[in-house]
């Protein structure tokens, strides 16, 4: 059964890459950054794969990458594996 990733959920595992208190303002900053390479992220529910294979594209640290990701979903992702 594939596991799924809410845009609020994806949100807030984005504030905390950027160590903010707004999950908004940092999908934002991400997307600008982000969008043309990766779609727009925040926006509808994604496999939590996609959601994994999109966020190792990123120049954020694959350990808090999967840190956040668990403390926010439960679900542990290795990106490593991808």
């Amino acid at each position: 059964m594939d596991q799924y990733i809410s845009p609020e959920e994806q949100r807030l595992v984005i504030e905390k890459l950027y160590y903010s208190t707004d999950s908004i303002t940092s999908t934002n900053k991400f997307n600008k950054l982000y969008q043309d390479k990766l779609g727009k992220m925040g926006d509808r529910t994604l496999r939590m794969y996609d959601f994994a294979s999109k966020m190792k594209e990123t120049d954020f640290k694959v350990y808090d990458i999967e840190r956040f990701t668990k403390e926010i979903t439960g679900q542990d992702i290795d990106l490593d594996s991808l």
